[in-house]
């Protein structure tokens, strides 16, 4: 649930954001995603091992209403995220990460290019009123 909140946060804010900040968002996707990236494969390489993430539904007693407000019992389903130990080839990650981190000052040079398209092909969103 409080995913699909955030979720739902996030589309409102994208639904108000200018078309200059829509097109320095999309210019920043490569360089953000990178760092993540970066990251978590660090984090791997740390811990020895990578974690995985999933979403298990379980349910709960909970207390519903009829179409004419009545209570009763019934079951609602609610969400957790498990997270298992994965094994990695720590070679590999560190290879990976190498990569990634020769990628990234490229990636950067671009993303200042786009962002500077971006401002110059849409000036009058420079400063929000």
């Amino acid at each position: 649930m409080k995913q699909l909140a955030a979720f739902t946060a996030f589309i409102m804010l994208a639904a108000c954001a200018t078309p200059q900040e829509k097109c320095i968002n999309t210019a920043s996707n490569t360089v953000h995603r990178l760092q993540s990236d970066i990251a978590k494969t660090s984090g791997n390489i740390a811990r020895g091992y990578a974690i995985h993430k999933q979403q298990q539904s379980y349910e709960v007693a909970s207390t519903c209403y009829d179409k004419d407000k009545k209570p009763y019992s019934c079951l609602e389903t609610e969400f957790r995220t498990v997270e298992t130990p994965v094994t990695i080839n720590v070679t590999d990650e560190r290879s990976k990460l190498a990569k990634m981190k020769l990628q990234l000052p490229v990636a950067k040079r671009k993303m200042l290019q786009e962002i500077a398209n971006c401002k110059r092909r849409h000036p009058q969103y420079s400063a929000r009123e």
